[in-house]
């Protein structure tokens, strides 16, 4: 009897030596850590369109645009820093209140960040318009804007949002009450807006959909508008449309529309009593999106 009791311990102590080894060697056993995470990034892509809309009012003279843009990224503690530079195609009305310059180029930066459900994203954006002609009107368009857009992630699929946009301003008017008025009345305006995003539940062989929306109002003062004989430009703005997704890419079906009427159009455009643009009516534009980064590629 003895001898069995001594036999089970043995073979015990044999098995919890065994174990301990076995835990030992797990132990020593070392992973690669994980790579850290990037610091920065490349963000870039490309827009074809059948018209290039500007918050209701084309900017290609309701043909068809491309354009593209490339934005380094400086991801921090804080939030991410970036700038970037975008171009456009346009088509400006020369023969109305605005220059012909050759596209459009947007140089912007600022700094975003994402507190759980919440975005805010603060920065500003210079529009320059390269090779303007001088109509005798209007001489050079530039103007930037200083913005603010924040959003909220009511569930990971519905997201709604709002934007504010601030220029002292509006593409350059100041000169163009200069050289008609002899002042120097400036035309500062405010564009504020609201969005709703929705991902649908829809997925076929990682094709997504989403469907998405804007209505905001611009604010831009009449003061030298009236002097000069101009309805009051400001007015009202909404888009909705469909978006089906595929990796990087996206086709955009959307609905432009504003409150303008013909002649408060021909007032925006600076083009007194011409009432025969359709520049702001509303219109059915498709796009086709690529959007990316250098990280993404990886």
């Amino acid at each position: 009897m003895k001898k069995v009791a001594l036999s089970a311990i043995v073979a015990l102590a044999v098995s919890a030596s065994a174990a301990s080894a076995a835990d030992l060697g797990a132990k020593m056993v070392t992973k690669a850590p994980p790579a850290p995470a990037p610091i920065w990034d490349i963000a870039f892509g490309g827009v074809v369109t059948t018209d290039y809309n500007f918050r209701g009012v084309s900017q290609s003279n309701r043909g068809a645009s491309g354009g593209a843009y490339f934005e380094p990224q400086l991801m921090t503690s804080i939030g991410t820093f970036y700038v970037g530079l975008a171009a456009y195609a346009i088509d400006w009305p020369f023969n109305l209140g605005f220059t012909s310059p050759s596209a459009e180029v947007d140089m912007y930066g600022g700094w975003r960040n994402t507190w759980g459900a919440f975005s805010l994203d603060l920065g500003a954006i210079n529009y320059h318009y390269p090779k303007e002609q001088d109509t005798g009107v209007t001489g050079q368009s530039d103007f930037y804007e200083l913005y603010a857009k924040a959003a909220y992630a009511i569930t990971p699929d519905l997201t709604v949002g709002g934007n504010v946009f601030w220029t002292p301003d509006l593409l350059h008017y100041s000169e163009t009450f200069f050289r008609t008025n002899g002042t120097s009345t400036k035309a500062p305006a405010t564009y504020a807006s609201g969005t709703l995003k929705w991902v649908t539940p829809f997925n076929y062989n990682g094709l997504g959909a989403f469907i998405s929306g804007e209505v905001g109002h611009w604010w831009i003062d009449d003061t030298g508008f009236i002097a000069l004989g101009f309805l009051n430009p400001s007015y009202t703005y909404f888009n909705a449309g469909l978006g089906l997704t595929y990796k990087a890419l996206t086709l955009d079906l959307r609905y432009h529309g504003t409150d303008l009427s013909t002649a408060e159009c021909a007032s925006f455009l600076l083009a007194g009593t011409n009432s025969s643009n359709s520049w702001c009516n509303d219109a059915y534009i498709a796009s086709i999106k690529f959007d990316t980064s250098l990280n993404a590629l990886k």
